[in-house]
């Protein structure tokens, strides 16, 4: 867990100076399932609220590389390039939710989002992992 959290940090040092993380070991995990259909379209969730910055990865099954799908360092919402093997990849304006249209069969796999909330208590991290399956149309 600690290797995780020094590479989100890590990763994360230029847009966080100045925010103060009081207990990076107290990191909050979200876990989901969701099925779709091929073809069809799916709404992942990363919180009911904004985060102030957040990444998005997939990780297809079998394999422990992940990809960077999407992010927004506060600067607005970014979808990377390789995103357009999963679908039709869009994330909603001031959301963090994750819409995938005319979902590829590939698209199957963990998506993680990596959620920063600046508090006044300090930084908040947490991680939404959803399982995707993906059925025939």
């Amino acid at each position: 867990m600690v290797p995780i959290i020094c590479l989100l940090l890590c990763w994360m040092a230029p847009p966080l100076q100045g925010l103060e993380i009081h207990d990076p070991d107290e990191v909050e995990y979200i876990r989901f399932n969701v099925t779709a259909q091929a073809g069809g379209s799916v709404t992942l969730d990363c919180g009911a609220v904004l985060p102030d910055i957040f990444f998005w990865g997939f990780t297809k099954p079998g394999t422990d590389n992940n990809v960077a799908l999407a992010h927004n360092y506060g600067k607005g919402s970014k979808l990377q390039p390789q995103a357009s093997d999963l679908g039709r990849l869009q994330l909603n304006s001031n959301t963090s939710a994750l819409v995938i249209e005319d979902l590829k069969e590939d698209a199957a796999g963990m998506y993680t989002c990596q959620a920063l909330y600046d508090t006044d208590e300090g930084a908040k991290i947490t991680f939404y992992f959803t399982r995707l399956e993906v059925t025939d149309s």
